[in-house]
């Protein structure tokens, strides 16, 4: 079966967009301008799992007054002579809660159903600053989506990771579901609806 086939026998909204949450008005307990410097240290730790020389990653980061913000694991990903296989292979990943939160920001139009990875070389080459740039701009412009459009999108997240554990657990997963997409996608709205620091996100469905 098919991710949009399986979600809408569970009830789940497969439109690109989801409808707003009519009547919500909780704001996040993130500003736009942590969402936008989240994404930035994401965006790096992406860019040393790709093969991108940490030192001036950490330079960077320093530089523009963002070493504060990256967590525990990610310097220690980043200060790693050699990183693992599993470190690099999560920090690929972390690509797809950097595209959520852009989303949550403006910068992408819509997630979608989770069948496909992020587009890389509009992020890349239209979305972030570059390795060395001023991020001022980047941060100072960021918006958040209403709540009501933010609540709806996480909502269809947690939902599509709570019947894809249970798939799992039966062997029916839908062959064009990409797993680690969702997961990513619902640790970064998991994060923008708490408080938590990001290596403490609180993952139970």
């Amino acid at each position: 079966m098919k991710t949009r086939a399986w979600a809408a026998s569970h009830g789940v909204c497969t439109s690109a967009i989801v409808p707003a949450v009519q009547d919500y008005h909780e704001d996040s307990p993130r500003s736009p301008a942590d969402v936008a410097r989240r994404a930035i240290v994401l965006h790096c730790i992406v860019a040393v799992g790709c093969g991108v020389k940490a030192q001036p990653v950490i330079e960077w980061l320093e530089n523009e007054s963002l070493w504060e913000t990256v967590s525990s694991s990610e310097r220690t990903f980043l200060a790693a002579r050699k990183p693992t296989k599993k470190q690099i292979h999560a920090a690929r990943w972390r690509q797809e809660s950097q595209w959520a939160l852009l989303w949550s920001i403006g910068h992408v139009r819509s997630l979608g159903l989770p069948t496909k990875t992020c587009d890389t070389r509009k992020l890349v080459d239209e979305i972030m600053p570059g390795l060395g740039d001023s991020i001022e701009e980047f941060v100072a412009s960021a918006r958040l989506r209403p709540p009501g459009w933010i609540l709806a999108e996480e909502d269809r997240t947690y939902n599509l990771l709570c019947y894809a554990r249970q798939a799992t657990r039966t062997n029916s997963m839908p062959e064009d579901l990409i797993f680690n997409v969702l997961y990513e996608r619902h640790y970064a709205f998991s994060w923008l609806g708490s408080s938590d620091h990001w290596d403490d996100v609180d993952m139970d469905t």
